[in-house]
């Protein structure tokens, strides 16, 4: 018998040839797409860890108060010039401890005016300064027209997608108040080069623009191995008045509310059931505040409604709360496409086409709900008027995909 085994399972020469002449064919086919892979990857690892500076007011009042943050390799100190004036900034911050990422809070500004400013160090020596910048405050309860411009799921896998040409598109806009994501800005929490990329790519508006922030699934976990948060990078970036891990906010501009909301089923993005039960809370506490404004905008990350499956858990516990305050727009992402729908006379939105891979098998099953549905890159812009809501969803080469008006 210990003879017929070894030659059933003898394998010859010509086989061992054929064998290894299979698998020397197998990697020259696949050779293109591992070249392919590995440059994105070096790709990503060349963006540089400095970081422009870029304006946000998560958790502030951005009539008067904005947080104005960039990142240096080294260790440094933290100054930040601004005036109305772009020659003449003749106020500054400072914060003397040394650093990586600077985050400076800028107070008592001036409703609806433009500023200027500059960032670098306090040290003569050191002679670190950046270009100038300009942002613009929102008006003090006064109705104006106004523009925003809102994108989700901008994260890339290994560095591939179409985030840039979004970015690109978006700068080419003017009068934008603000942009928004709405969660998953990098498709890895604590992996840095992500990180490096997004802000590189996303700086072309950044300069021009208010950030308006949203903590996506992708983004950060609460239950991470991570307990002193030196690879939270969103927790880093936009903490500026958080506390206990809480990254929901809400703000007024001209005569609309925006709440940024937690809104999950699971532990990724959203902290855990007591604190949950606060959020909501938190969240019909802020609206019943806000029933003096005209409109009033519901932003998070997770989907409700989509043609890649509803979340009925979603449905069932954020509608009562959107009609019981007359909600008038409810943005999402998750989902990687844009999807609009209606439900019970309110429009929710999906907006997932900011970065790239898209998944799913049911994307040509549409909802009852469905009133606009695409695959492929898009971004939103929203325009506000004293009576009415207008939407329009463009490609990344401005194409309309989608225009609808809300009253």
């Amino acid at each position: 018998m210990s003879g017929l085994k070894k030659k059933l399972f003898k394998v010859t020469k010509p086989q061992i040839f054929k064998i290894t002449g299979n698998i020397f064919l197998t990697f020259l086919l696949l050779s293109p797409l591992f070249i392919f892979l590995g440059g994105m990857y070096l790709y990503q690892l060349s963006f540089s860890v400095n970081k422009d500076p870029f304006v946000q007011f998560s958790g502030y009042d951005p009539r008067s108060e904005v947080v104005i943050a960039w990142e240096t390799k080294d260790l440094e100190d933290s100054i930040v010039w601004y005036g109305i004036s772009k020659n003449t900034l003749n106020v500054n911050v400072t914060d003397s401890k040394l650093i990586r990422i600077h985050k400076i809070i800028l107070l008592n500004l001036q409703p609806d005016t433009e500023y200027f400013y500059q960032v670098g160090s306090i040290h003569p020596s050191l002679n670190l300064r950046s270009q100038i910048f300009t942002f613009k405050t929102a008006p003090n309860n006064t109705v104006t027209d106004f523009n925003i411009i809102v994108y989700s799921d901008s994260q890339q896998f290994i560095g591939i997608g179409w985030h840039k040409r979004i970015c690109n598109t978006i700068a080419k806009h003017d009068q934008i108040s603000f942009v928004a994501n709405i969660g998953d800005l990098c498709q890895n929490w604590d992996y840095k080069p992500d990180w490096n990329q997004f802000f590189k790519e996303s700086s072309i508006y950044m300069k021009k623009y208010l950030f308006v922030p949203c903590l996506g699934n992708h983004d950060g976990f609460y239950h991470s191995d991570d307990p002193d948060g030196s690879k939270h990078y969103y927790k880093q970036y936009f903490n500026a008045t958080f506390t206990n891990n809480r990254f929901y906010y809400s703000f007024n501009w001209s005569n609309t509310q925006f709440i940024v909301g937690e809104i999950s089923t699971t532990q990724d993005e959203n902290i855990n059931l007591p604190e949950n039960i606060q959020h909501d809370l938190w969240l019909n506490q802020t609206l019943i505040n806000g029933q003096s404004k005209r409109f009033r905008i519901l932003m998070f990350h997770r989907q409700v409604f989509s043609s890649e499956g509803n979340n009925d858990n979603l449905i069932s516990r954020i509608i009562p709360i959107v009609e019981k305050y007359n909600v008038s727009l409810v943005l999402y992402g998750h989902h990687h496409h844009y999807e609009r729908f209606i439900f019970n006379n309110k429009t929710y939105i999906c907006l997932g086409g900011g970065g790239g891979q898209q998944f799913g098998s049911n994307y040509f099953k549409t909802t009852p709900y469905t009133e606009s549905f695409t695959l492929g890159p898009s971004y939103t812009k929203i325009s506000f008027t004293s009576s009415q809501i207008q939407i329009t969803s463009f490609s990344a080469e401005n194409d309309i995909l989608d225009n609808c008006i809300i009253i």
